[in-house]
């Protein structure tokens, strides 16, 4: 007895026979003796053949499971499969059906392989909208004086704290020629 279920529903059938291969990806090109054999190989896959039989009360019933079976199949859901061998994370790769002497009444013969699926751990964070941004203050449009005898950079640095090269990139006057009743920005 097999059962495949999606952790919502289970689904049995008599299964006949279980087949498990795991197969390896080996480099065919030459290793030098001492040095690790892993770096040559690589598993590829893990594969489960299984046949048997899906039995129910009549074909209709037996249609449903079938049904249910092929849908599993197309949408890729994670099984798990218990019987004599036990595997969880596995897809349904392949899935034949077979009518021998004109089938069965309560009875269709079935042939799935499976595959194992490698799930991982990620820190991945999906970002969530948050709305329109708000747009940023407009910047400050400064602090002025009118220019007395006397204002240097050097004071303004001092009083303001702006520094002194930015006083000069802001009004573009040399240190000694500053004109006394113009506007000058010192913040």
């Amino acid at each position: 007895m097999g059962i495949l279920s999606d952790g919502k529903i289970k689904l049995e059938f008599s299964a006949e026979t279980e087949d498990e291969t795991i197969k390896n990806n080996v480099a065919q090109h030459p290793v030098q003796r001492g040095q690790p054999i892993v770096d040559h190989t690589q598993r590829e896959s893990k594969d489960w053949q299984f046949s048997g039989k899906l039995y129910a009360a009549n074909q209709h019933e037996i249609d449903v499971k079938y049904q249910k079976l092929l849908d599993w199949q197309y949408n890729g859901t994670l099984l798990t499969y218990n019987g004599a061998i036990h595997h969880n994370n596995i897809i349904i790769e392949e899935l034949n059906k077979t009518y021998e002497d004109g089938g069965f009444t309560n009875a269709l013969k079935i042939t799935l392989s499976l595959k194992n699926v490698n799930l991982v751990s990620t820190s991945f964070v999906k970002a969530t909208h948050v709305g329109p941004k708000t747009p940023s203050k407009p910047a400050s449009p400064g602090v002025y004086v009118t220019v007395r005898g006397g204002d240097t950079y050097w004071g303004w640095w001092v009083k303001y704290g702006t520094a002194i090269q930015t006083l000069r990139d802001w009004n573009h006057w040399p240190d000694r020629r500053i004109p006394i009743g113009v506007r000058a920005r010192v913040k």
